[in-house]
C-alpha cells in the first residue's frame, strides 16, 4: 500500500497526478498500486480512480479483475464511453461473448464510428456460432517455461531460440529490473532440453524479441530498443536515441553468426527513432523481411509491412494493406513466399489476439481465414512457427496466470481421403482382376498396395488431401500404368485405368463382341469399334504378324461353318488393312468349329449362352521380329 503522506488535500493531488502520469506513461502496475491506494484511503471513491483500476487489470491481462471493476461501474453515468468498449474486450476473453457484444452495441449507440466495432461485434457472432475445436489441428502445451510473456521465437538448427527475461540489481540504484536476452532449447521431438544463453551480447534491459534466422541459421534478426535510455530530458533525446515525442521505440537488429559466435546487434537501414518497427520474419531465402511498424500512414495500431534485400540494403518497406487493420497486426511468419501467418486483433476472431492466414495468389493476399478454434481461444494466441511439415509451435496466455504466456505445440490432422476406380483392359476392355496398385506420394515414397477384385475394381482410401500421388498398375502381360491423382482436384470415385497389353509371341486376345451378320461375313457397325483398338495396336506394333481366326458353334454343316468362319476373318483382315495395318501383318483363318471351347458339338443340347462361347474371333501373335 502507498502511503499518501497524510490525508491532505495537497498529498492526494500528488498521488493523483502520479498515478495518472505512470496509467498514461503505460506504468500500469506502478499506476494500480497509487489507484488503489487512493480508493482505499477515500470514503467516496473517484469514478474515475475504478475505472483506471479496471484498466490497470486489463491491460495486465488479469481480467477476472477487470471485471469485477468494470461491472461495477454499470450504472454509473461518468464513466468515459470507452469503459463499454474495453468492457467487451474484458467479457470476450472470459469466453462470456453474449454480454460482450451487448456492450459493443452499447459502445456503438454512445459513440458511433469505431473502425474496428463491427468487427468486434461480428467476432462474438462468431465465437458463438463456433464453439467446437478445429477438427484440423491438434494442439498440446508443452514443456518449455516461457517465464513471463512471451516474445516470439524461430527455428535454428534442432531447436527454438526464444526471448527470456532474468533479473538483474542495480546495486547503485538498488533497483532491480528485467534484463531480456535471447535463449536456446533444443527440440527432439516430443519434448525441449532447459534453455541456455544463445549470445551474452545480445540483450535489452527494455525489450528483446521476435527472433528469426535465416533457413542456413547463419543470420539472426531480432528486435529490441533503440536505446538503452527510458526516459530523457527533452534536451537530450536526439543524443539518447529518443524520439522527438521522447519514446524509445523499437527497430529490427540482426546478427552474423561467425564460427559458432553471434556479432554484436547491427540495425538495419529501414529503421527510425520516430517509430517502432519489431516482429521481424526473414523469409526461408534471407531475401524477403516481414514486420511490423506503427509509422505513421498505415492502417492504425501496428500494421504488416515487408521490405526486400539489395545488395546489403532493405527497400523501402511496403504495407501489406491487404492484411492490416484499424488494430494490431503482430509476429508474422512467412512459411514460404505464398503463405503467411500472423497474429490480430482486428480480423474477425474469437477474442484477444487470433492466429489467421492468408495466400498470395496472383501478387495479392487472400482474404486472411481464422485458423478457428484449438489454435485460438478467447485469450491471445499468436507467433505461430512452422516446425516441419505439419507441426509447428504457437504461444498463448489461455492456461496461464495473468502476466504469464505458454508455450503450445500444433499438428495438422490428416483427413484422409478415399479414391476407387477399376481396372480395364485396352483392347477388350474386360475388366481385370489381381492387378496390383502401387500408390506412390510426390516424394516417390510407395505409400500403400491393393489388388483389383475379380470385376476390376481397387479402392485406396489413405491419400492425403493436401498431398500428391501417382497410382501404377502392373500385371504380368501387360504394360505398366502410372496416373497422377491431386485429391484436391481429381476425381476420387473414378481412378479408372486402362492398360495396353504386352504383344508378344504365341500370345492370344479372344474377342466375343465381334459380330457379323446372321449367315454372313459382314461386320456389324457395334463390331468395328472393337477393330479400332486392334488396328491401333497393331499399328503400334509394327514388327508383331498376328493370325486372325474366327470360329463358329457347331449348329449347321461343317463345311459351310469352314466357310463362313474364313470369310469372316478375311472380312475382319480386310477391315484391320483398311485402319492402315500392314497386310503382311496379317493372316486369315477360318476355323469354322473345329475348336469349340465347351461340349457343343453336334448333337450336344447347350444354351444360346453356351453357344455364344464359341462363337469368336481372336487374335494369335504368330511372330514379333
Amino acid at each position: 500500500m502507498i502511503a499518501l503522506g497524510g490525508n491532505t488535500a495537497h498529498s492526494q493531488a500528488l498521488a493523483i497526478e502520479e498515478a495518472n502520469m505512470l496509467f498514461d506513461g503505460g506504468e500500469y502496475k506502478s499506476a494500480l498500486e497509487y489507484f488503489q491506494s487512493l480508493v482505499s484511503q477515500s470514503k467516496k471513491p473517484d469514478t474515475d480512480w475504478l475505472y483506471k483500476i479496471g484498466e490497470c487489470y486489463r491491460k495486465l491481462k488479469n481480467y477476472s479483475k477487470a471485471e469485477q471493476y468494470f461491472s461495477g461501474l454499470l450504472d454509473n453515468k461518468d464513466v468515459p464511453n470507452e469503459m463499454y468498449l474495453f468492457y467487451g474486450h474484458v467479457l470476450r476473453y472470459l469466453g462470456n461473448q453474449k454480454d460482450a457484444l451487448a456492450m459493443y452495441e452499447k459502445y456503438n449507440t454512445l459513440q458511433p464510428g469505431h473502425p474496428s466495432i463491427k468487427n468486434y461485434m461480428e467476432g462474438c457472432r462468431f465465437a458463438m456460432q463456433n464453439t467446437s475445436n478445429n477438427p484440423d489441428y491438434a494442439v498440446d502445451q508443452t514443456n518449455l517455461s516461457v517465464d513471463g510473456l512471451h516474445l516470439g521465437a524461430t527455428r535454428l538448427n534442432n531447436g527454438i531460440v526464444f526471448s527470456k527475461p532474468s533479473a538483474v540489481r542495480d546495486e547503485k540504484t538498488k533497483v532491480t529490473y528485467q534484463n531480456y536476452h535471447l535463449v536456446f532449447s533444443e527440440y527432439d521431438g516430443s519434448k525441449f532440453t532447459e534453455p541456455k544463453t544463445l549470445a551474452s551480447n545480445i540483450q535489452s534491459n527494455f525489450f528483446l524479441g521476435g527472433p528469426a534466422a535465416t533457413a542456413d541459421g547463419k543470420l539472426l534478426f531480432y528486435s529490441k530498443n533503440d536505446s538503452e535510455k527510458k526516459f530523457s530530458s527533452k534536451e537530450k533525446y536526439g543524443k539518447n536515441n529518443l524520439s522527438s515525442a521522447g519514446v524509445n521505440t523499437l527497430n529490427v537488429f540482426y546478427s552474423h553468426n561467425q564460427n559458432g559466435n553471434w556479432s554484436d546487434p547491427i540495425s538495419l537501414n529501414i529503421n527510425s527513432a520516430e517509430y517502432s518497427s519489431t516482429h521481424p520474419n526473414i523469409s526461408p531465402d534471407g531475401k524477403k523481411l516481414i514486420f511490423i511498424s506503427n509509422k505513421q500512414g498505415g492502417k492504425g495500431g501496428y500494421d504488416l509491412y515487408m521490405s526486400s534485400k539489395s545488395g546489403e540494403t532493405w527497400s523501402s518497406p511496403e504495407p501489406l494493406n491487404d492484411l492490416n487493420t484499424p488494430d494490431d497486426e503482430m509476429f508474422p511468419f512467412l512459411a514460404n513466399d505464398t503463405t503467411l501467418y500472423f497474429s490480430s486483433t482486428g480480423h474477425i476472431g474469437f477474442g484477444g489476439s487470433d492466429i489467421f492466414v492468408s495466400i498470395k495468389r496472383n501478387g495479392k493476399w487472400s482474404k486472411p481465414q481464422n485458423m478457428g478454434r484449438g489454435i485460438n481461444s478467447e485469450k491471445d494466441d499468436f507467433g505461430l512457427i512452422v516446425w516441419e511439415g505439419r507441426k509447428g509451435f504457437l504461444a498463448s496466455n489461455r492456461n496461464a496466470e495473468p502476466g504469464n504466456d505458454d508455450f503450445f505445440s500444433f499438428e495438422k490432422v490428416i483427413h484422409y481421403k478415399k479414391g476407387k476406380g477399376t481396372v480395364i483392359d485396352e483392347l477388350t476392355l474386360a475388366k481385370m482382376s489381381d492387378v496390383t496398385i502401387e500408390v506412390y506420394d510426390e516424394d516417390g515414397n510407395l505409400v500403400g498396395t491393393v489388388v483389383t477384385d475379380k470385376n476390376g475394381n481397387y479402392d485406396f482410401s489413405q491419400f492425403d488431401p493436401d498431398k500428391k500421388y501417382t497410382v501404377k498398375a502392373k500385371k504380368k502381360g501387360y504394360k505398366d500404368v502410372e496416373i497422377d491423382v491431386d485429391p484436391a482436384t481429381t476425381d476420387l470415385n473414378n481412378l479408372s485405368i486402362k492398360m495396353e497389353p504386352i504383344v508378344e509371341k504365341n500370345v492370344v486376345f479372344t474377342f466375343n463382341d465381334i459380330l457379323f451378320e446372321y449367315g454372313k461375313a459382314d461386320l456389324m457397325s457395334a463390331s468395328m469399334e472393337i477393330l479400332d483398338r486392334l488396328a491401333d495396336l497393331l499399328v503400334k506394333n509394327p514388327k508383331a504378324s498376328v493370325e486372325l481366326s474366327a470360329h463358329t458353334d457347331s449348329r449347321g454343316s461343317d463345311q459351310a461353318n469352314a466357310t463362313l468362319s474364313q470369310k469372316r476373318a478375311e472380312s475382319s483382315v480386310n477391315y484391320l488393312i483398311g485402319k492402315g495395318v500392314k497386310k503382311e501383318q496379317l493372316v486369315a483363318k477360318g476355323y469354322g468349329e473345329t475348336q469349340l471351347k465347351n461340349k457343343c458339338k453336334n448333337g450336344v443340347t447347350c444354351s444360346e449362352e453356351e453357344h455364344a462361347v464359341n462363337r469368336r474371333v481372336e487374335i494369335k501373335v504368330l511372330d514379333v521380329k
